[in-house]
């Protein structure tokens, strides 16, 4: 993402997967022609990997329909990567869609549709906003 506001809004995804757990590389445009069209690779130490593409919507809550008709391209190199790749267990391609009144709403790519994912939440079971304590 290039603009002001395209930055900020991956940053903040970069920072909600730290929270969570993960690692997380930022992969500038054009990075490696092999991988789909992400702007973020997430993992853990438990082999999960996720393919992050972020885009940012007007203020209409995205549906899995909205996905297929505004991300077409994401998804159909998406869904050849994951084709060609069916032997890369943990790994789960996903498109997070941002808009000013919804935040992000998270969906996974999968062979043949889409699917709503539960967002991460801002503040992990456990951990206290106050000081971080549990």
């Amino acid at each position: 993402m290039t603009s002001r506001r395209g930055t900020l809004v991956e940053e903040g995804a970069r920072e909600l997967l730290q929270i969570h757990g993960y690692t997380v590389r930022v992969i500038p445009p054009g990075f490696n022609k092999r991988l789909p069209p992400v702007h973020l690779i997430a993992t853990r130490p438990s082999g999960e990997t996720m393919f992050i593409r972020i885009q940012k919507l007007s203020h209409r809550s995205p549906t899995a329909e909205s996905i297929e008709r505004h991300c077409p391209n994401d998804l159909t190199q998406f869904r050849k990567y994951i084709s060609n790749h069916p032997e890369e267990a943990g790994l789960r391609c996903e498109i997070w869609i941002y808009t000013l009144t919804h935040g992000f709403r998270c969906f996974e790519i999968l062979a043949d549709s889409i699917r709503e994912i539960p967002k991460l939440a801002l503040h992990p079971p456990g951990i206290s906003r106050a000081r971080g304590e549990a």
